[in-house]
């Protein structure tokens, strides 16, 4: 018989995606409010459950908690959009050096480009998010260290709920293809400056798209 410690655990774990899926795909929308008494409903799962992933979805920010017990949809303004690209850019920038550098080998990255340039014309916003995600984390695993592939994450995960937001601004699938191919092509060249301003480059403009602003590299 499996414990109900696992069962409990594994129905958090569900819900914890399936909240997430449903805010990363904007079918709960920012400012939205979240209650253990709804979502209880919602899912037909027990209120401690509930409680459980919501602390997973905050410590993972990608659910707010306000004053008192509300927890809400977080609400991203370009102030936090800039703040995202402060923290990820020199993380990016530093990992790319990194690989050129030393020479190290782009397997992973280009394995989820791959999967990226297959996607179809009619694939989803959440699909979209995800190869974009999947690729610029294999990118910095790329690196080899071990430290920044714990805490990188974490920035592709606030990154995720801003696309999400805004994703009026984000290349169509094929364009998306198309600029991170040209990227990878010029890490994989070996000029280690040109491959660090091409990765500060492509981060300016989505920075840039982002918070609609002109880019200042068109």
């Amino acid at each position: 018989m499996v414990s109900p410690v696992l069962q409990t655990t594994t129905t958090r774990d569900a819900l914890v995606a399936e909240v997430r899926r449903r805010i990363l795909s904007g079918e709960l929308a920012p400012g939205e409010v979240l209650t253990e008494n709804g979502l209880a409903t919602t899912f037909g799962v027990a209120r401690p459950t509930v409680r459980s992933a919501l602390q997973v979805l905050v410590a993972r920010h990608l659910v707010h908690a306000g004053g008192g017990r509300s927890l809400t949809v977080p609400v991203l303004t370009e102030d936090d959009v800039r703040d995202l690209f402060f923290v990820r850019t020199p993380l990016e920038v530093r990992a790319v050096r990194e690989i050129v550098e030393k020479g190290l080998p782009l397997d992973r990255a280009e394995e989820f480009l791959v999967a990226m340039e297959a996607l179809p014309a009619t694939a989803g916003w959440a699909a979209r998010v995800e190869a974009h995600t999947a690729f610029h984390v294999a990118l910095v695993d790329c690196a080899g260290s071990a430290r920044l592939s714990r805490i990188y994450p974490a920035v592709q995960e606030e990154m995720q709920l801003c696309l999400a937001q805004l994703h009026s601004a984000y290349p169509g699938p094929h364009d998306l293809a198309v600029e991170h191919r040209a990227l990878l092509a010029v890490i994989a060249a070996g000029d280690a400056d040109r491959a660090c301003r091409a990765m500060s480059d492509h981060l300016s403009r989505a920075e840039a798209r982002l918070t609609s602003s002109p880019s200042p590299h068109p």
